[in-house]
């Protein structure tokens, strides 16, 4: 390891091979087009979001499951991963390095940016950001990443220097992420946290024209921005469903459409539509409340939640809602990731879990009944219902709570649910971040509340960690952990393909499938 790791050489352990999936598929991912320039300014690319951005508040835009290009067009990010060539590149940060033991990092601001208000962008600035993802009542899902810094140090109005409680190779992934998106201290403070959800100002490529919350965002181009002009207008809409969007997309009401699911990227690989592919390990999980929110049922027993995992039949489930091009697994990790050594969860195992199940019935008197929450999409209906089938088969006797997607993005935040379909966004640029923020207790995404010091130790672990050997052996412990404590049961690894018309170009992706937009143009 260099005493000096800058942004501009390739991140430690470099990035995952493609999956068995996308290997094998048709996609094309779009060519290399440069960026925006004045000839190229003018008109509107429409995105279909899988789920709306909830508000602008800090730290929302982690995932781009969950509206994070939103976030990033207003915000910007001080930090980019770059899939293409698995390293890390500066953004608004001009540099990153790295103290020999990687506890101490020192970032440094481009000259004359400002935000989209005018104000300069300034290492107080950053400073004041990552105080506000550590405040729990600001709810940044970033709050699990800036917790490992352990001082933030202004050393001049364009340096930062981060001091982290314990080594961390990959930092720069916090900063790729919603920590990274700089909130302006002097306006935010003026403004308050409320109104600042729906009025935010960054220093990205777009500023806030409409926001009707749930249903569209418009972003016009920021007439200020430090990477040059800005071409299109940027709208986006939510529809229900990848099917719906895909469809949409078909049908050129969308120029961009984010899907989810392995039915439906083949449907776009069969198209021979270009996009950026991404599968993402333990990506769809039955999430089980281990106590979140003052939960005190079945599920906090973690028989009830074993039962569960040997319920499920994986290769079924994969069948009937994929027709068996999905990637079924009950592993923590995709067998293409980096980190992945041979760990599998628990297996399918009907009679175990029908003991289990009958078990707690004697000893508790639970009658089996079990409530689970789905989305209203098509895909999720069904998962939901062979879900059930499987479950009730074993004992279970399952409800079904169909709600809208915004809904249950926001069950899922605030442990309103017994059992509830989700999933992991674990990225191979850095897993360990995502594991240590699900499954410590107070992890900024910790949705199921799990509370496991061997489990939580397990993930802590996997941050210092430095070559592939020593990295795999952990995330082997990690594994272990998690089969013992099962606080959410996965069954496949999620898929997601975020598709581009022909006409754009420039757009760049960055971690769990967010899109940059910032030197995206039209090209009729």
């Amino acid at each position: 390891m260099l005493a000096a790791a800058t942004l501009t050489l390739a991140a430690c352990g470099g990035g995952g091979e493609v999956s068995e999936a996308a290997s094998a598929n048709e996609g094309r991912t779009p060519e290399e087009a440069g960026r925006c320039t004045e000839d190229k300014v003018g008109g509107t690319i429409t995105m279909g979001e899988y789920v709306m951005l909830p508000s602008f508040a800090p730290g929302q835009g982690h995932y781009g499951i969950r509206g994070a290009a939103q976030s990033a067009a207003i915000y910007d990010r001080l930090v980019r991963w770059n899939p293409e060539e698995s390293r890390y590149e500066p953004q608004l940060a001009e540099s990153l390095e790295s103290s020999e033991d990687h506890t101490v990092w020192t970032l440094k601001l481009r000259e004359g940016t400002t935000f989209s208000n005018g104000d300069p962008l300034t290492a107080s600035d950053v400073e004041f950001t990552m105080g506000l993802h550590l405040d729990p009542a600001v709810g940044s899902t970033a709050l699990t990443d800036v917790e490992q810094i352990e001082s933030t140090r202004v050393v001049d109005p364009l340096t930062v220097e981060f001091t982290l409680s314990e080594p961390w190779v990959d930092f720069p992934f916090a900063l790729s992420r919603s920590a990274g998106e700089v909130v302006p201290e002097k306006a935010y403070t003026e403004a308050g946290p409320e109104a600042w959800k729906d009025n935010p100002i960054g220093a990205g490529a777009y500023v806030l024209e409409r926001n009707i919350p749930n249903q569209e965002v418009v972003l016009k181009p920021n007439p200020n921005y430090y990477g040059g002009p800005v071409c299109p207008t940027l709208r986006f809409v939510a529809i229900p469903g990848s099917q719906g969007t895909f469809e949409a997309y078909q049908n050129g009401e969308i120029q961009v459409a984010y899907l989810r699911g392995a039915e439906f990227i083949s449907q776009a690989w069969d198209a021979g539509e270009q996009g950026f592919y991404e599968a993402i390990s333990s990506g769809r999980s039955l999430v089980m409340n281990n106590g979140k929110a003052g939960y005190d049922g079945i599920l906090t027993d973690e028989r009830a939640r074993l039962a569960v995992a040997h319920a499920l039949d994986r290769d079924l489930m994969n069948e009937r809602l994929t027709g068996g091009r999905g990637q079924a697994t009950s592993s923590l990790l995709a067998e293409s990731s980096r980190f992945f050594d041979g760990q599998e969860g628990p297996e399918f195992d009907a009679e175990k879990a029908a003991a289990l199940v009958e078990e707690l019935k004697q000893e508790t008197g639970w009658d089996g009944a079990i409530t689970l929450v789905t989305n209203t999409s098509p895909e999720n209906v069904q998962t939901g219902v062979v879900s059930k089938a499987l479950l009730d088969a074993v004992g279970f006797n399952v409800t079904l709570e169909n709600v809208p997607a915004s809904q249950q993005s926001a069950k899922l935040f605030s442990g309103d649910f017994e059992m509830i379909i989700g999933g992991m966004n674990p990225s191979d640029a850095d897993a360990s971040a995502s594991f240590l923020a699900n499954l410590v207790p107070g992890g900024s995404t910790n949705i199921s509340g799990v509370d496991d010091p061997a489990l939580a130790e397990a993930a802590r672990a996997l941050k210092s960690v430095e070559t592939p050997e020593e990295q795999k052996a952990a995330f082997h412990r990690l594994q272990e952990e998690y089969n013992r404590v099962m606080p959410f049961a996965v069954f496949a690894n999620a898929e997601e393909y975020v598709v581009i018309d022909e006409s754009v170009k420039g757009v760049k992706p960055t971690v769990a499938s967010t899109m940059l937009f910032d030197g995206a143009y039209i090209e009729e």
